[in-house]
């Protein structure tokens, strides 16, 4: 009873905060930053006589809001436009590329409106910043994060941060990769709103009461994440008091079965290391010949080899000592095991010759394969600035037996060492011949 009874208690603790955790996330826990008059610096006003317009633009300050009067002229410039800025940063102070993080807000709600103008577009867009494109004394740089709306009513406009776009011209401009043309909002150095684009000659006044973000302190996942750890950890806690109190229970015989299980999985463990001893070569951790073995007795339709050996490695290990030599095999395992299919097999073969077995894979492929070895080798810096070239060759299984296949790649090797080394070497079954490409 009295064990029902805690299961109980704690079964009502966790509703209840699962209760409140959810209540905070909706109705409370939420942040806001608001940028208006009274509380925002370094605020400026632009056109396009910047660029080479003769659009006019000026700031006033009324009744708690911006009025951005702007007057815009029609010139050689083709997107004329004017522009109010807010900037998150000083070039005077030491770090002027940190600006702030606005990823953290879901919305942004907008109270702008034209007091003489209907049905005219306003531009709102960030400007972030990223030491990966972009450069501090070029502003043109800083990635352009924005959308385009209409204001309609006299509400504020809210915007889910999830809409806003990077400006595709500016991606172009930039020549920038794909992987940084994602919206970008960690680092906020600018925030400006503008006319918006096809704008008219004329004059148009925006009033801009405020500008403010809206988030939650902890995203929906956050939560369901906690939620899912504090039901999952009362359940783990729970399953061990109700173990532990079964041990109890059962004494003497539950704690022999259990030291029975232990060693059993031990014994486990113990055989897995020996058989990974027995077939694993000990410095490259490669298979070795028992480990590969087996590869050959699966039924396979095709089958490739590629005999791999490292050329001059004698002079290696005479001129720097074995202990470099046996960090080049390793490093040389690894690069070879790196730069082929999961389902490929590695085997040391002996010395400085490895066996690399391609399953389904026909000549052309493993051939492909082994020049692209081949050059990664060539190219890759190893030890003690040494330059290492291997020679390869190349064989797909027909009928014949394992050893008269392996064979048969051995061959194209030494031919391949023969012919000055650092090339590939193909062995064709039905000439019988051996070629290289």
């Amino acid at each position: 009873m009295e064990r029902r009874k805690l299961y109980n208690v704690a079964l009502v603790f966790l509703l209840v905060v699962t209760f409140l955790a959810i209540a905070l996330q909706f109705f409370l826990l939420e942040r806001t930053l608001i940028l208006q008059p009274d509380n925002t610096d370094r605020v400026s006003v632009i056109a396009d006589e910047s660029v080479g317009g003769d659009s006019v633009a000026k700031l006033t300050t009324e009744d708690d809001s911006w009025l951005l009067e702007c007057n815009i002229i029609a010139s050689d410039y083709n997107w004329p436009f004017c522009e109010l800025s807010i900037s998150f940063f000083d070039l005077q102070q030491e770090g002027a590329n940190k600006g702030v993080d606005l990823s953290y807000f879901s919305s942004v709600h907008i109270k702008a409106r034209y007091l003489n103008k209907q049905h005219e577009s306003i531009r709102f867009q960030l400007r972030n910043f990223s030491s990966k494109y972009s450069r501090v004394d070029s502003q043109s740089t800083w990635k352009y994060v924005g959308i385009e709306y209409w204001p309609g009513s006299t509400e504020a406009k809210k915007i889910p941060m999830r809409s806003l776009q990077v400006a595709t011209w500016w991606i172009i401009e930039q020549k920038l990769a794909v992987e940084h043309t994602v919206p970008e909002v960690d680092n906020v150095m600018m925030l400006e709103l503008a006319t918006g684009n096809n704008v008219k000659p004329g004059k148009y006044v925006i009033e801009l009461e405020y500008i403010k973000f809206v988030g939650k302190y902890f995203s929906n996942n956050q939560v369901l994440f906690f939620l899912i750890v504090l039901w999952a950890g009362s359940a783990v806690c729970f399953l061990l008091f109700n173990l532990k109190w079964s041990r109890q229970q059962l004494g003497k015989t539950k704690k022999k079965a259990e030291e029975l299980r232990q060693l059993n999985q031990l014994l486990n463990v113990k055989t897995k290391e020996l058989k990974d001893k027995a077939e694993r070569d000990p410095l490259t951790g490669a298979l070795n010949r028992a480990g590969i073995k087996k590869v050959f007795t699966k039924e396979l339709e095709v089958l490739s080899v590629i005999f791999i050996d490292i050329d001059h490695f004698k002079s290696i290990n005479d001129k720097y000592g074995h202990g470099v030599g046996d960090e080049i095999l390793k490093n040389f395992s690894e690069t070879i095991s790196k730069n082929c299919r999961y389902t490929d097999f590695l085997a040391r073969w002996g010395g400085e010759e490895f066996l690399l077995v391609c399953p389904n894979t026909s000549l052309t492929d493993a051939y492909d394969l082994a020049k692209a070895l081949c050059q990664i080798i060539r190219e890759k810096s190893w030890a003690k600035g040494i330059k290492l070239t291997s020679s390869f060759g190349v064989a797909q299984r027909g009928d014949e037996s394992a050893w008269e296949f392996i064979e048969r790649a051995d061959k194209a090797l030494y031919a391949a060492k023969a012919r000055g080394r650092d090339q590939v070497v193909v062995s064709g079954y039905r000439e019988g011949k051996i070629t290289g490409r």
